[in-house]
């Protein structure tokens, strides 16, 4: 899913708000461009949106998805101290 980038070029994450990421983007993810740390949290986003429809389709609660909710939260929280606005 992730695929480094051939040309450089700004982070797209809130591009067209006030505060954009300030980083380069890297990877690209479905022709999007991330910086890495960007891309990390987009890629846990799309895990955590495939548990939840493999939960839904099963009809189950996952207590894995809640793990990984919970983990993301956390990191986010903690990755958010280091990022200029």
């Amino acid at each position: 899913m992730t695929e480094l980038t051939t040309k450089p070029g700004p982070c797209q994450v809130r591009i067209n708000t006030e505060s954009p990421c300030p980083r380069t983007a890297e990877v690209e993810i479905l022709g999007v461009a991330f910086c890495r740390a960007c891309a990390r949290e987009q890629e846990a986003y799309f895990a955590i949106g495939k548990l939840a429809q493999e939960e839904e389709l099963r009809g189950l609660r996952s207590k894995a998805l809640a793990e990984a909710l919970k983990r993301m939260r956390r990191d986010r929280a903690g990755s958010s101290e280091g990022i200029a606005a």
